[in-house]
C-alpha cells in the first residue's frame, strides 16, 4: 500500500484497506463522482497541482461525524478536519484568550444573580399585593369547607401553604373574578352576533336581505326554491373534478361542514354578488376547494331543476296572459327576442380568440339570445355562442325557430333580419321600419316605430334584471367558462321568480 502525505493529511492509493485502521474503526471513502462535490473535496485537500484518481481514498477522521453526507447543507458534505487548519497560538495569545473567557464567565454569573434577585423581589411584591394573611390560629378562622359553591373560580377564601388561612376577601381577586365574568358574557354576546350575521341567519325573515344576497324577492321564495331542490340534493354527488366524480346516482353518505341550506345560500350569494371564491369560503369558514365543489354541484342541480319548469309556453298560455298593450296591436306575438353579451377572458388559442371577439363590444365575449313572452317572463335562453356570431345566424341556429307555430309573430330590433326565415314557417316579424332611400319616415312609420319600441323595451328590462346577478359583470374567467351557459341560463330563470315585469290588466279568455 502506498501512503501519500500532503500538509498534515493522509491519502491512500492502495486498493487494499489498511487492516489496522479498519480495526480501529476508521473508514476510507472514494472521491465522489459528482463534479461539484469532487471539486470541493479536492479544494479542501489543499495540495497544489494535484487531481485525485479512482484509486485515491480519504479516511473518515477528516469528517466531523466520521461519515460523508450527500446533503450540501450538512457539515459532513466535505471533509473539514485537517492539521493545516489548526492555528498555533503564542503564549501571550493563550493568556489573552484565557482572560477573555474568565471575564465572560464572571459576567454571566453576575447577570444570573441579578436576574434571580429581580425575580425574588417581584415574587415578594406580588405576594404582598395579592394576599393578606391572618396570623390567627387555624381553629379561630372560619371553616368554609361545607359551603355550597356554584363555580370553583369564585372562592373568596384560599388556604395558604405557609401561614394559615386567608380570611378576608381579596379586592384584587374579586376584581379578577368580575373581569372574567364580563369577558365570558362578551364572548357569548359576540358568538350570538356572529351567528346572526352568518349563514342562513343573515337573511332569515328579512326580505330586503334576501333580495340583496340572493336576488330572490322574499325569504319565502328562497325557502320554496330550496324545498323544491331539497329532495334531489340528498342524492347528489359532489363534484370533485371530471375524473374523480362518480357518475352513479346513490344516496349521499359523505358529511359536510355546511348544511344543505347553507350550501345553497353560499351558491346564491356568489351568483348575486359576484364574490370571489376565497371571499365566500371565508364568510362560511370553509376551504376554497370545498366551496368550489359546492358551487359546481349546486349550480348543476339548480340549472337542471329550473330548466324543467321554464319551458317554452304554448300558444294558449301566451294568449291568456297577454297584456292589453299587446292584445290591441300585436295579438299574435309569441316571443320578443334580443341578444346580449358577457365579457370573457381572452383565450390563448388564436382560433378561440377569433371566434369570441365581438366587433360591437371590442372584447372577447359570449353571446346569448333571450326571448320573453309579452307578459315579461323569460321563455327562451340560447346556449352561449362566440361574440363573433351575428344576430341572424344565432337566431337561425339556436333552435327558437323550431318552437314557433304557423301564425305566430316575433318582435325584435332592426338587427334581426330574419323575415325570410320566419316566412318559411308561416310566421311574421315585427321590427321598426327602415327608412331606406327616403329622406324621412312617414307619420305612420313614426308611430309604428314608437309602438314597437315601447313594447320591445320589456326584453331589455328583462335582460337588465339578469345582469343584476353580478357574477355576469366584469370579465368571466376561463376557469368557469365551461359553466358560463349554465350560469347565464340559471340567472335568467331565477328572475322569473321575481315580481312580474309587465304590470298591466290581463283579461282572462
Amino acid at each position: 500500500m502506498m501512503k501519500l502525505q500532503s500538509k498534515g493529511h493522509d491519502l491512500f492509493t492502495s486498493s487494499k484497506a489498511n487492516e489496522a485502521a479498519r480495526n480501529a474503526g476508521i473508514s476510507f471513502f472514494r472521491f465522489p463522482k459528482d463534479k461539484r462535490k469532487r471539486s470541493l473535496w479536492t479544494k479542501v485537500i489543499n495540495r497544489a497541482d494535484w487531481e485525485p484518481n479512482d484509486s485515491v481514498r480519504i479516511c473518515s477522521l477528516h469528517f466531523v461525524d466520521g461519515w460523508h453526507s450527500d446533503d450540501p447543507e450538512d457539515v459532513n458534505y466535505v471533509p473539514t478536519i485537517f492539521n493545516y487548519k489548526e492555528k498555533t497560538l503564542s503564549t501571550k495569545q493563550k493568556a489573552r484568550e484565557t482572560r477573555t473567557v474568565s471575564r465572560q464567565e464572571t459576567k454571566d454569573i453576575l447577570a444570573q444573580e441579578q436576574l434571580q434577585r429581580s425575580i425574588d423581589q417581584t415574587n415578594r411584591e406580588s405576594a404582598i399585593l395579592a394576599h393578606s394573611y391572618s396570623t390567627a390560629k387555624e381553629e379561630e378562622c372560619v371553616d368554609h369547607k361545607d359551603m355550597d359553591v356554584e363555580d370553583d373560580i369564585e372562592l373568596p377564601y384560599v388556604q395558604t401553604r405557609t401561614i394559615g388561612f386567608q380570611c378576608d376577601p381579596d379586592p384584587l381577586l374579586m376584581e379578577n373574578l368580575l373581569l372574567r365574568k364580563e369577558i365570558k358574557e362578551l364572548k357569548d354576546q359576540l358568538a350570538d352576533e356572529s351567528k346572526k350575521n352568518s349563514g342562513i341567519h343573515r337573511i332569515k325573515d328579512d326580505d330586503s336581505a334576501t333580495k340583496f344576497y340572493t336576488g330572490l324577492p322574499t325569504f319565502s321564495v328562497f325557502l320554496w326554491l330550496f324545498n323544491y331542490l331539497c329532495t334531489k340534493s340528498s342524492r347528489m354527488q359532489y363534484w370533485k373534478g371530471d375524473e374523480n366524480t362518480p357518475s352513479k346516482d346513490r344516496v349521499r353518505v359523505s358529511t359536510s361542514r355546511l348544511q344543505p341550506i347553507e350550501q345553497f345560500l353560499a351558491v346564491m350569494m356568489r351568483l348575486r354578488l359576484g364574490l370571489y371564491v376565497r371571499d365566500v369560503a371565508d364568510r362560511f369558514s370553509i376551504s376554497v376547494s370545498s366551496y368550489s365543489s359546492y358551487f359546481t354541484t349546486w349550480l348543476n342541480l339548480i340549472h337542471a331543476e329550473l330548466e324543467v319548469i321554464n319551458v317554452f309556453p304554448p300558444r294558449d298560455v301566451i294568449t291568456r296572459t297577454m297584456p292589453n298593450s299587446f292584445r290591441d296591436r300585436y295579438p299574435s306575438t309569441r316571443v320578443i327576442i334580443d341578444c346580449t353579451e358577457i365579457f370573457i377572458q381572452k383565450a390563448s388559442s388564436l382560433l378561440n380568440q377569433s371566434l369570441t371577439y365581438s366587433s360591437y363590444k371590442h372584447h372577447n365575449t359570449l353571446k346569448f339570445l333571450v326571448g320573453i313572452t309579452p307578459s315579461g317572463v323569460i321563455s327562451f335562453v340560447s346556449e352561449g355562442w362566440g361574440g363573433r356570431v351575428s344576430d341572424r345566424e344565432l337566431t337561425s341556429e339556436c333552435g327558437i325557430l323550431d318552437l314557433l307555430e304557423p301564425g305566430d309573430s316575433v318582435m325584435a330590433d332592426k338587427g334581426f333580419t330574419i323575415s325570410d326565415l320566419l316566412a318559411k314557417r308561416q310566421c311574421a316579424l315585427n321590427i321598426p321600419p327602415f327608412r331606406g332611400i327616403k329622406d324621412q319616415f312617414t307619420t305612420e312609420e313614426v308611430f309604428q316605430t314608437q309602438e314597437i319600441a315601447q313594447l320591445r323595451i320589456h326584453v331589455e328590462r328583462s335582460i337588465g334584471r339578469v345582469k343584476n346577478f353580478h357574477i355576469l359583470e366584469g370579465v368571466l374567467p376561463l376557469s368557469i367558462a365551461p359553466l358560463s351557459t349554465k350560469i347565464f341560463q340559471t340567472c335568467c330563470w331565477l328572475t322569473n321568480l321575481d315580481v312580474p315585469l309587465v304590470q298591466d290588466d290581463i283579461n282572462d279568455l
